[in-house]
């Protein structure tokens, strides 16, 4: 056809994530454990490494039987990575050197936030010079790329285990509970099988926070009616109090909450979480371990 153009495969630009992921793979040497290392999917650092090849035009890999390879050009590249991510790491100490402003970076999931509150508060106390950033992702993967990346220091989340290559320490344990709209009137003590058909506000299936939810009804037998989908947990409590339906919440974010009825499910539905940060953390981190760590044993020693 005339005047037709062929189509064009944008290649994404270079960043420290692939030079991050070409010394991964050739610290590991397969990418299967390389990306495990990572904490991410094999076919995630495939493309990546890909990626990384067509932008620069030449041969990185090469297979010997059935192992993949680096070639010459491919150590070489390998070679100038390091040099880069050395000297990255030394900008991020810069600022420290400089008196700058000390920020603790925090990646966690949505409104799980919340559960670091008292954790939050006694480090301020402690450190009432630093500042918190904290910052939202949808996905593990995603909350675990940043703190690999080191676009964060430490990352909060449910993790059942860390990474390899990370830590994960304990802190006190998150309560799911059902949120209701006032007059609803569900039973006193809630069970998974009372969420059949009941209206239900929920995040995306690409969310994290959803599989809390879809696993364990559909182990005993319930459908929910989801009738209303979001990623802003705001909106489920909006959602509730003009009766729309109604949310499992995090215990934490619904005890605050007016204008909505709070149900614990039976038996309750606590779910380990805790901060996940390398083997040798911050000074910032480690003070913030340690009150975690702290809270933890006294709420133990109430139970």
């Amino acid at each position: 056809m005339t005047g037709t153009k062929p189509l064009q495969v944008q290649i994404p630009p270079m960043n420290l994530q692939h030079l991050r992921y070409l010394a991964a793979f050739s610290e590991h040497r397969t990418l299967t454990d390389a990306a495990e290392s990572l904490g991410i999917s094999q076919p995630a650092i495939s493309r990546a490494l890909h990626e990384l090849q067509e932008e620069l035009h030449c041969e990185l890999f090469q297979r010997a039987g059935r192992r993949l390879e680096m070639t010459s050009a491919g150590h070489d590249v390998l070679k100038a990575a390091r040099r880069v991510l050395a000297a990255v790491d030394d900008i991020h100490r810069i600022p420290g050197e400089h008196g700058a402003t000390d920020i603790l970076r925090i990646a966690t999931l949505g409104a799980m936030a919340a559960g670091m509150a008292a954790v939050l508060e006694q480090f301020l106390r402690r450190q009432p010079d630093t500042r918190v950033q904290v910052l939202h992702v949808s996905r593990d993967d995603e909350m675990i790329d940043m703190l690999r990346r080191r676009d964060v220091d430490v990352a909060y989340g449910s993790l059942a285990r860390p990474p390899r290559g990370l830590t994960l320490t304990p802190a006190r344990p998150l309560e799911i509970v059902l949120a209701s709209p006032i007059g609803t009137q569900p039973p006193p003590a809630v069970t998974l099988k009372s969420l059949h058909q009941l209206p239900m506000l929920c995040p995306p299936l690409s969310e994290e926070r959803r599989r809390l939810l879809d696993g364990p009804c559909e182990r005993a037998g319930a459908t929910p009616k989801i009738v209303m989908e979001s990623s802003d947990p705001t909106t489920y409590l909006s959602g509730i109090q003009a009766g729309i339906g109604s949310s499992a919440m995090w215990d934490v974010n619904a005890m605050q909450a007016t204008g909505i009825e709070v149900r614990r499910f039976d038996p309750p539905r606590e779910i380990a979480v805790g901060f996940v940060h390398p083997p040798k953390p911050t000074a910032n981190v480690r003070t913030l371990l340690g009150i975690a760590r702290k809270l933890e044993r006294e709420l133990r020693k109430e139970g």
